[in-house]
């Protein structure tokens, strides 16, 4: 699909400008690094100048949501900090926190995120390459941000879920532990709610739902575990419901720059 990915256009789902936002060319498991345009619009089959007028757009947007952060008051790292984000799809955005903070910090040398977040992961998948391209890079300090698709259910009368509450469970447990293990600062971000409503209307092929319940279940265990691991939480759920603005983008699924926003500035009171 991701060779044909021009010739989907009249899908939203399948528009370039979809596919090259979450990264998607990611699934291909080729190793290109997210500054090779030219590389990734080979995989997307399109040439290099369309890659680039949605990376300047990005840009753009990215330059404007840092722009209202709130002023960075911290004196510069010593030594200077690497703080690897793991997730899916939010985090694997071309337009996400990750980008922003990075963006914000341009001016201090001493900052910097790394992604390692792929889109469509799950705790599971994670786990799968977690010693390939989690534990095999430099990093102080690390921002797990993943549980959305592990809430994925079937939309039929079973409604099974993609990952059962006990499995995402025993998953964190391990990413967490391996990383506290391994002398690592840990944030964890609790996960958004999803509007199935819009979700469908923008993948209408998708035989998928999402409920509150399950994501609720999520939020408590990362609260509960968190605070007996004595690690940090970044509550962007109760930060959204909390407040009245939209914080979606059209498909109900992914973060808007408000939301981003948003996570960015919980994150800033969380990072030293």
């Amino acid at each position: 699909m991701l060779n044909d990915a021009a010739t989907y256009t009249d899908r939203p789902e399948h528009s370039l400008a979809f596919i090259h936002k979450f990264n998607l060319y990611k699934l291909s498991g080729l190793l290109i690094e997210e500054e090779e345009l030219g590389a990734i619009a080979r995989v997307y089959g399109v040439e290099p100048e369309a890659v680039e007028q949605l990376e300047n757009g990005f840009r753009r947007n990215i330059e404007r949501l840092a722009a209202n952060l709130p002023p960075w008051g911290k004196p510069p790292s010593e030594p200077p900090l690497k703080i690897l984000a793991v997730g899916d799809s939010i985090t694997s955005d071309r337009e996400s926190y990750v980008k922003i903070l990075n963006c914000y910090w341009e001016e201090d040398p001493s900052r910097c995120m790394l992604d390692a977040a792929v889109s469509g992961d799950t705790t599971s998948d994670i786990i799968k390459r977690f010693y390939s391209t989690v534990m095999i890079r430099q990093f102080q300090w690390a921002v797990l941000f993943i549980g959305t698709n592990d809430c994925f259910q079937t939309d039929d009368p079973s409604q099974i879920p993609v990952t059962s509450l006990d499995e995402y469970r025993r998953n964190i447990r391990f990413i967490t532990e391996t990383l506290l293990a391994a002398g690592k600062r840990l944030i964890q971000i609790t996960i958004p709610p999803v509007d199935n409503a819009r979700m469908k209307r923008f993948f209408p092929d998708a035989n998928s739902l999402y409920t509150e319940g399950q994501i609720e279940q999520v939020n408590d265990f990362i609260r509960e575990w968190a605070g007996e691991k004595g690690y940090a939480v970044a509550d962007l759920s109760r930060a959204i419901q909390q407040q009245s603005k939209e914080v979606l983008e059209p498909d109900g699924l992914h973060l808007n720059g408000r939301g981003q926003g948003m996570l960015c500035e919980l994150l800033l009171e969380l990072l030293p």
